[in-house]
């Protein structure tokens, strides 16, 4: 903080009219200028206004125009919101004269500080001495934290890495210790993977494999075509075996497993869920006992006492409060169902008479049974094709 002394004979009051900061911190002087004056000082407020200093706070930069006195003509008002001091138009000349005419006689009077008085310079002398003690302190602590910082980083990198020497050191003691219990013959060596072209024995092997799959095949599609042309069986029909199953699969991975046991795929004709753990299988009646017989030989049980329009097979709640006569027909009706959605995948070699099978027992319709039947050029062709099928 600088220290003003005046420079010159005229003083403020020979600038500025007489007066002192009245009640509504507006400085009292002989108010009104000329409409020239004020547009002067209006154009020199807004040149120098980010470098005009207030007389009370002494800070730059804070004016701003605030409104205008009731005076006729109406003189401008300005403000400085560092401190809320407001200030007439002849003050504010005076103001905006100490910045725009620096070398200016009077310029040493206000240039970067307000007049203070010489009582005042051992408090501020004393408040600079504290201030400075302060600074000493600050700094002093500030050292002293940084230093306690700098410590704990260090203390934080000698304890991660203690951890990874201890991990890397637990790793290898694992490691020697499962080299010192392994032992070739727990781990026998990999045989080396060759391509099986250039192994003639693998090759021959493969090539048997392939052979007999298609003298399979060939002799199901012969045995196919051969029943075409043998007379009606005394056993006709078709019938639905029930087996137990543990849960809900996909229909090829039960024929996929039903090939494990050496049972014919090409005789079931249908699969289906009839209700929860029971899995039924459409075959043709002369297959039954063949079936049975592979069944059994591998220990399923058949589940000769299930019937598919018992009312019990119904398992949603929304039949429980039906009578025992209305829960009979709605598993009518869904059997019925079931039927008719079988037709559909059925193949077409068969398909003819088992819906005359499903429609002699009532599941099917009549209309159902019309329209599952073909034309006459249909039959042609589909009895043509059945030497190929599979």
């Amino acid at each position: 903080m600088t220290y003003v002394t005046l420079t010159t004979s005229k003083t403020i009051a020979s600038i500025m009219p007489p007066g002192d900061i009245n009640s509504n911190n507006l400085i009292s002087t002989n108010d009104i200028l000329t409409q020239e004056a004020v547009t002067t000082l209006l154009l020199q407020f807004e040149s120098h206004r980010k470098s005009l200093r207030c007389l009370h706070c002494e800070k730059m930069g804070h004016f701003r125009r605030n409104g205008s006195t009731k005076t006729d003509p109406p003189m401008p008002i300005f403000r400085c919101y560092g401190c809320g001091k407001t200030f007439k138009a002849r003050t504010m000349m005076f103001i905006v004269y100490l910045v725009s005419s620096p070398n200016n006689e009077t310029s040493g009077v206000f240039h970067n500080t307000r007049p203070t008085q010489n009582s005042n310079t051992n408090d501020q002398a004393h408040d600079m001495q504290t201030l400075l003690d302060m600074i000493k302190r600050l700094s002093t602590e500030l050292a002293a934290i940084r230093a306690e910082i700098a410590n704990f980083r260090q203390q934080v990198t000698q304890l991660q890495e203690q951890a990874i020497q201890k991990s890397t050191n637990m790793n290898q003691s694992n490691h020697h210790e499962d080299d010192n219990h392994l032992s070739s013959k727990d781990f026998p060596a990999l045989p080396s993977q060759t391509p099986p072209w250039h192994n003639p024995q693998r090759i021959s092997q493969i090539k048997r494999s392939l052979a007999e799959h298609e003298q399979q095949r060939r002799l199901q599609r012969q045995e196919a075509a051969a029943r075409l042309l043998q007379p009606p069986f005394e056993n006709q029909g078709f019938q639905y075996v029930y087996l137990p199953i543990k849960a809900r699969v996909p229909i090829d991975q039960i024929r996929t497993r039903l090939r494990k046991p050496y049972i014919a795929n090409n005789r079931i004709l249908d699969i289906h869920y009839p209700d929860r753990n029971v899995v039924a299988l459409l075959v043709h009646n002369d297959y039954v006992n063949e079936l049975r017989k592979q069944l059994e030989r591998f220990k399923v049980t058949l589940k000769d006492d299930f019937g598919p329009c018992d009312p019990k097979v119904l398992r949603d709640p929304k039949y429980i409060n039906l009578s025992p006569e209305e829960r009979a027909n709605f598993a009518f009706m869904h059997h019925s169902g079931r039927m008719a959605r079988a037709l559909i995948y059925i193949r077409a070699s068969v398909k003819y008479a088992v819906a005359r099978f499903f429609y002699s027992k009532g599941w099917i319709s009549k209309t159902h049974l019309q329209e599952t039947l073909p034309s006459s050029r249909k039959v042609f062709d589909q009895a043509a094709d059945i030497f190929q099928s599979d």
